[in-house]
């Protein structure tokens, strides 16, 4: 078998079949030594930092902890894999974070990903400030696209306990690729698709079709669909915010508010209210929330409001010093 032409999947496909420990934290190189050789490239009791070398795990109340056991799991309290600070903003691209953490971290994802709606050239109307999208980290050909939804979610599904929630933002553009993604090629439980009303959604500039006001959330859970169970749902907290009623599957929820905006803007951000929402529905008090796309970190602020961790992921500085001025803001009422 030639490993020096496989993919890092499949690497890891082979070192699963093979019934090879810790290997989810590897690099392509350590994967090809660790399956010629059968040896671990990292010492036993140390973690993987963010360049890819390995340092002695601190067991401490403040640090991920190496916990003996069959699958080696490594359990958080106050800091994220290889000394990420939980409640701290990773700035980078999340693909070249996620795979230097270790394997079911996470009780819950919330992921706004692109959704591959932009245009090189935005269109504007005579009667409104609105221009459509053009921003580049929103630009992918269709099988690029693909790809990437691919790589994300693949290591969502590894980093997220298992029967842990998923939530995904997505459109027409989006939703059907992933829907496809992580039903036919994982298996995963789709619990329901939520339906977010936009009320004062923007009008229509080409006059040629519906104006576009809604957008999806796809609710998954981490597990193959059959062996799905005792996902976190708080169906009675869900029931008092909406009079003492069962919560449907759509939501009717404005546009975020310019009160949220008024550090900067950027040009998907969701309401505060729609993912305080499911941090609500899908998680406990203390449980640890990721976000991969955190933009100007609307997670973050849903989190620390209702007392769970968190850890979120962008690429883009801009957004990354709005959301802290965000939290920084929380911090101080």
């Amino acid at each position: 078998m030639n490993f020096d032409r496989m993919r890092d999947r499949d690497l890891r496909k082979e070192a699963k079949k093979r019934g090879l420990r810790r290997y989810s934290y590897l690099n392509k190189a350590q994967l090809i030594q660790y399956l010629m050789t059968g040896d671990h490239p990292i010492p036993p009791n140390h973690v993987l930092i963010p360049d890819g070398r390995s340092e002695p795990a601190i067991l401490s109340e403040n640090k991920f902890q190496v916990i003996p056991s069959d699958s080696d799991l490594i359990l958080p309290s106050d800091t994220s894999p290889g000394n990420f600070s939980v409640k701290q903003i990773l700035h980078g691209d999340c693909l070249s974070f996620l795979p230097s953490m270790p394997d079911s971290v996470f009780d819950c994802c919330i992921a706004d990903p692109p959704f591959n709606m932009s245009q090189k050239k935005g269109l504007g109307w005579a009667f409104s400030s609105h221009v459509t999208m053009q921003e580049g980290w929103d630009i992918f050909s269709k099988d690029e696209y693909v790809q990437f939804t691919l790589d994300w979610v693949t290591e969502i599904l590894r980093v997220v306990k298992r029967n842990g929630n998923i939530f995904v933002f997505g459109s027409f553009h989006s939703i059907f690729t992933l829907g496809f993604i992580m039903q036919n090629i994982f298996d995963r439980r789709i619990i329901t698709q939520i339906v977010w009303y936009k009320p004062n959604a923007q009008p229509n500039i080409t006059c040629r079709m519906f104006t576009e006001s809604t957008e999806f959330i796809l609710w998954a859970v981490n597990n193959e669909s059959k062996k799905a169970k005792k996902w976190t749902f708080n169906y009675h907290t869900m029931k008092s915010m909406n009079n003492n009623k069962q919560m449907r599957n759509m939501w009717e929820i404005p546009l975020t508010k310019p009160t949220e905006r008024k550090h900067g803007k950027h040009p998907s951000q969701k309401p505060l209210q729609i993912v305080e929402r499911l941090v609500l529905a899908g998680t406990n008090e203390g449980d640890f929330i990721l976000d991969p796309f955190s933009g100007t970190g609307t997670t973050g602020v849903a989190a620390e409001k209702h007392n769970r961790k968190w850890v979120m992921i962008e690429k883009e500085e801009s957004y990354n010093q709005i959301a802290q001025k965000r939290l920084d803001e929380l911090s101080e009422q």
